[in-house]
């Protein structure tokens, strides 16, 4: 048994894996939090663990050898615009421009989500002068800990396609945007071997602390990356931020979830209001009518429904 300890908290690891319970405050961080992956897969010592991760997804389009890691950070194009802050961002060997995200909970229509990334990223590579050809190609790809879509496989890849037509079928436009949405709620684990480097990742990403001792022999990126987990999860001011990030991240949630609580209840208010209002014109319009009828002048049917005179006049005939 082997065990870490740093200000009295510890990760406990028993054959080759980790016991504890992630949410835990002596378990290991979860590797499929945002935070912690953006630390784990986007720092410079740790290229190689990335490199791995990325080709078990690509499976050879392209196969990477080398990347270089980019900022991050996306300004605001304008002043009441949004900035955007990447998972991890990297451009690879054959000039590719990686996107690699972390999505915790649905927040929003991620599709629209990732066609805003990759067009920020497009509009970062372009220059005054430059051609469309030069663009290079941009894989976007969004790990989900919930299900996102209605498909039954847990991993799908979009590209521009052009629609049937009376003379031609579906056809890919064009691969020079791809994006990739991995839901990792529907990757069963029992299926994942030491054959499959995707499923030994996905295996790692979702129960870090119970991956089998053979998987890490198998792929000794996936080592290395539990390995600085473990230093990550005993690290006292990483879990201090791990558990900040997680705290903001809620208060936002809640906050969105509030607001629009109380925007329902404001718009059934208003809608109630109006409906009441509606009403009472309606019924005021049908008294009118029938005053009329009877032959009232116009201004004793005004002053009975409080309608204008100009209102009564036009109900005449």
């Amino acid at each position: 048994m082997l065990a870490f300890y740093q200000q009295s908290r510890c990760i406990m690891v028993v054959d080759g894996g980790v016991n504890g319970d992630s949410n835990m405050e002596c378990g290991l961080l979860k590797p499929s939090s945002d935070f912690v992956f953006s630390n784990l897969f986007g720092e410079e010592k740790h290229k190689r663990v990335l490199i791995c991760l990325l080709n078990s997804i690509l499976k050879g389009k392209p196969t990477i050898k080398s990347i270089t890691l980019l900022n991050p950070q996306h300004k605001k194009q304008w002043k009441n615009g949004k900035s955007t802050t990447l998972d991890v961002k990297a451009r690879t060997d054959d000039g590719s421009i990686v996107d690699i995200e972390i999505q915790c909970k649905r927040d929003g229509n991620l599709v629209n989500r990732a066609f805003n990334h990759k067009s920020r990223i497009i509009k970062s590579e372009l220059s005054e002068g430059d051609t469309y050809d030069s663009c290079p190609d941009i894989i976007s790809i969004w790990l989900t800990n919930y299900p996102e879509t209605n498909r039954k496989y847990h991993t799908h890849e979009a590209v521009y396609m052009f629609k049937a037509n009376p003379f031609d079928d579906v056809e890919v436009a064009s691969e020079k945007m791809r994006t990739f949405i991995i839901e990792l709620p529907k990757i069963d684990l029992k299926e994942a071997s030491v054959n499959d480097v995707f499923l030994v990742w996905m295996y790692f990403l979702k129960k870090p602390e119970l991956i089998p001792f053979e998987f890490l022999e198998k792929v000794p990126e996936v080592n290395e990356a539990l390995e600085e987990l473990k230093v990550m999860s005993a690290d006292e001011r990483m879990r201090q931020e791990y558990e900040n990030h997680i705290r903001a991240e809620n208060d936002r949630i809640n906050r969105e979830a509030n607001a629009k609580a109380e925007g329902l209840v404001e718009g059934e208010a208003k809608g109630k209001a109006e409906g009441e209002a509606k009403g009472k014109a309606e019924k005021a319009r049908e008294t009118a009518i029938a005053m009329l009828a009877r032959g009232l002048e116009v201004d004793i049917v005004s002053q009975c429904t409080g309608l204008s005179v100009e209102d009564v006049d036009k109900l005449k005939g």
